[in-house]
């Protein structure tokens, strides 16, 4: 398991001791063991594994044996016997920002509300108003939470993703015959969320690529090998998707799989204008001869832009601001 997962895991069993009434120090000592794993600076893995878990702040023989037992079995006895003693849908409120332990138990105990469709319910119905400490803001700001909460259902949050697939992209490099290996999809343009995880390489031999991909430690199932494109399960649940191609189609494929679509559609626009035509293989005029596609300065080159950051690839203006020169220079 990732140290996000982990650290989620610890994290609901403080929720869950909250809940069930258990002494309130144990379960300000699992959040505080949740906040230090989340911020490991390497897998919490290598730590146990260097027997060094104990030494860590606020991490005790007791917590260290339930990560060492949520790394080794992917689950942990403890929180699925603190589970067992609520209804089972109150870990999901638990995760609603602004449901805190204390909330989660006073709709539970007011209103019998144990799950999210019945949470959502009693916002818009002003059920909730009942509840202590629930006033109209609070539940107009609850119903927002919400939402989000629904939309980020399947998702994974950037600042959990980003050190996974970083991971992944050094193993790639270090692959047989990789001349170039890159993030790309939405996690490259540093969406919030991001669904699955896109990586690019480049290589005149793709097999050697996706030997190492498919075979990662990080891989839990194959979901598909092929010659060129091959889709992986990790062990943190999350889909990785390698694509690989020539070199000197790197740029070209890379500008492609970043996105986001309705830049890319506005770009291919822009080309087509000009005679071009762009594709995830390069640039090419009317008479399909080759102007470029190594590199994405290529590509944006051939229709008259400056490269535009992926941060900003959104269809929001960037295009315009490049043939002016006037990008914003972005924080880095």
């Amino acid at each position: 398991m990732e140290n996000a997962e982990i650290a989620q895991v610890l994290s609901e069993i403080a929720g869950l001791l909250e809940l069930t009434g258990a002494n309130p120090f144990r379960a300000r000592a699992y959040s505080r063991a949740a906040q230090i794993v989340d911020g490991l600076a390497e897998p919490v893995e290598e730590v146990l594994r260097r027997g060094e878990l104990t030494d860590l702040p606020g991490i005790g023989e007791k917590i260290a044996a339930h990560i060492g037992e949520l790394i080794e079995k992917g689950t942990c006895a403890e929180r699925e016997e603190l589970a067992a003693k609520v209804p089972p849908g109150l870990p999901e409120l638990l995760r609603i920002e602004g449901m805190g332990p204390k909330s989660v138990a006073a709709v539970w105990k007011s209103l019998g509300i144990t799950e999210l469709d019945a949470l959502e319910e009693a916002c818009r119905s002003g059920a909730i108003l009942e509840v202590p400490r629930m006033g109209a803001a609070r539940v107009k700001s609850l119903l927002d939470a919400i939402r989000r909460h629904r939309a980020r259902r399947g998702r994974t949050p950037l600042y959990r993703a980003l050190p996974l697939a970083e991971t992944i992209i050094a193993r790639l490099r270090k692959a047989p015959g990789v001349a170039a290996a890159e993030i790309a999809g939405s996690l490259r343009r540093r969406c919030e969320t991001i669904g699955d995880i896109d990586l690019l390489a480049a290589a005149s031999d793709p097999a050697p690529v996706t030997s190492a991909f498919v075979h990662m430690p990080e891989v839990a199932k194959i979901v598909a090998e092929g010659p060129t494109r091959s889709s992986v399960r990790l062990r943190s649940g999350l889909q990785a998707d390698l694509r690989v191609v020539e070199p000197q189609s790197f740029g070209a494929a890379l500008q492609y799989l970043t996105g986001s679509k309705a830049h890319s559609i506005a770009l291919r626009k822009r080309a087509l204008r000009r005679g071009l035509k762009l594709s995830e293989y390069g640039v090419f005029d009317r008479r399909d001869r080759r102007k470029g596609g190594k590199t994405e300065e290529e590509m944006y080159r051939a229709v008259g832009l400056s490269w535009i950051p992926p941060e900003l690839r959104e269809d929001r203006g960037e295009l315009e601001a490049a043939e002016h020169r006037m990008l914003p220079r972005l924080v880095e």
